[in-house]
């Protein structure tokens, strides 16, 4: 009988226990910051660098910040302990990016210590929400990208977008650099982000876009905020992929220098005001990069409004199918407007993305014909209106324009070539396909221009 009571206790317990609401669930912060910060590559100090930045003010009952953080096999630097693998951390104030403070250690499960998996990030998110839930959600996405397609082959990475990210001392050294070929394999196809060093693996873009289409349907609402901290990623190609799934992304659409954006900054403005809204942390995120890199740099960054980019697409959809039409007549105009703007990534060899709006007001400039430049005006405001914030050294207004989001557009046949992961924008191509290339109109445009 004494056994029997004490069995129906516990039965009794477990069940008014797991009955009790979840402090959290209840009581949800203002904000979630989720970091996925992918350090198995060449940027792994300054993945430690900016770690700390974010955890010299670290989390509050306010504002959750929770980090996946990868390193590699062979490292960049032995600070911090020297590990390898991935860990989780909720970041405090004062914590160091050890084993001893991370909350999960992942680095004995295979499946998700590949910062290159989909199932990794996906498993991040998922846990990130259910264990720390908030009123409203960023996703920042932390490493190497390349645009458009989202895809950095290795060789790339190093001579290109690790360039780029190496400490703001060396970014003028970018051209010198760029020079000297990496020993590391090409992996071809598409570009991508979270290239894992360790696995071979990367991100597709389509990856992150179903990630966040996800998350979108367990919040039963967009992703209040999607960041890219890595290079030339404020891209319509890559806003319209979340289109449907988040409000709106930061981005840059030039080359990033190592020390990334200003953590630290940012923390210190949204734990000072947590109820502040998607915008003004976005906002708060180009302040501080402006603030950190001024004039020095080709430096960019912007807020793009995802809830106007489908209308911006249709527009430049029907700008892009009149061209065509009229390359007869217009073709002189187009090549025009377009040898007018250097494309991001110039110093580095990159041919193949230019400023979206600044290719237009040149296009508007250099035509004769009435339509068309009412066509192209008509663009030109849609793709404004997808611009809520942005900033550009005058350096790189010099150089590209630079109005906060850009688009492929190589100026001849031989750059798209040229260029190892052209079959992205071919539309027959479907694997790991982009939308944008997919279902409007500018792809055609520019393969009927090169022709």
């Amino acid at each position: 009988m004494k056994r029997y009571n004490t069995a129906l206790l516990i039965c009794f317990l477990a069940t008014f226990l797991n009955s009790i609401p979840v402090k959290a669930a209840t009581n949800p912060a203002e904000w979630t910051l989720m970091v996925f910060m992918n350090g198995k590559n060449n940027l792994e100090p300054d993945a430690i660098q900016n770690f700390r930045e974010i955890a010299s003010v670290g989390s509050t009952d306010k504002v959750n910040v929770v980090v996946e953080f990868g390193r590699p096999k062979t490292h960049v630097t032995e600070e911090a302990e020297g590990w390898s693998g991935v860990l989780r951390f909720y970041v405090k104030k004062g914590q160091q990016p050890v084993p001893s403070a991370a909350v999960m250690d992942l680095r004995k499960k295979p499946d998700l210590s590949d910062m290159g998996s989909p199932a990794a990030l996906n498993d991040f998110i998922d846990w990130s929400v259910k264990t720390y839930p908030a009123k409203r959600y960023m996703l920042v996405v932390w490493n190497h990208g390349q645009g458009w397609r989202f895809q950095m082959a290795r060789d790339a990475s190093l001579r290109v977008t690790g360039a780029a990210r190496l400490p703001a001392s060396t970014v003028q050294a970018m051209s010198e650099i760029a020079s000297n070929p990496s020993e590391s394999p090409q992996v071809g196809g598409f570009r991508a982000v979270s290239f894992d060093d360790d696995t071979g693996r990367f991100l597709y873009n389509s990856d992150v876009q179903k990630s966040v289409a996800q998350l979108a349907t367990r919040l039963n609402r967009k992703l209040d905020l999607i960041g890219y901290d890595a290079c030339l990623m404020s891209m319509i190609e890559t806003a319209y992929g979340f289109r449907t799934s988040a409000n709106a992304m930061v981005a840059s659409e030039e080359l990033e220098p190592g020390a990334g954006w200003d953590y630290a900054a940012v923390m210190k403005s949204i734990t000072t005001k947590p109820t502040m809204t998607p915008t003004e942390l976005a906002d708060a995120v180009v302040d501080a990069y402006k603030a950190r890199y001024g004039n020095r740099h080709l430096t960019t960054l912007s807020v793009v409004d995802l809830t106007k980019v489908a209308n911006a697409s249709t527009s430049v959809s029907d700008f892009a199918k009149a061209l065509e039409s009229a390359l007869a007549t217009e073709r002189s105009s187009i090549k025009s407007a377009r040898l007018k703007l250097q494309t991001y990534g110039a110093g580095d060899g990159l041919r193949t993305s230019i400023d979206l709006p600044s290719f237009l007001e040149f296009y508007v400039a250099s035509t004769s014909d009435e339509r068309m430049k009412t066509l192209a005006k008509k663009t030109l405001d849609a793709v404004n209106q997808t611009v809520l914030t942005n900033y550009a050294s005058t350096k790189s207004t010099t150089a590209t324009g630079s109005k906060g989001l850009a688009i492929y557009f190589p100026a001849e046949r031989s750059d798209f070539d040229s260029d190892p992961y052209k079959d992205g924008y071919v539309k027959t191509n479907t694997d790991h396909q982009v939308e944008f290339v997919a279902k409007e109109r500018w792809a055609d445009f520019l393969h009927s221009y090169w022709q």
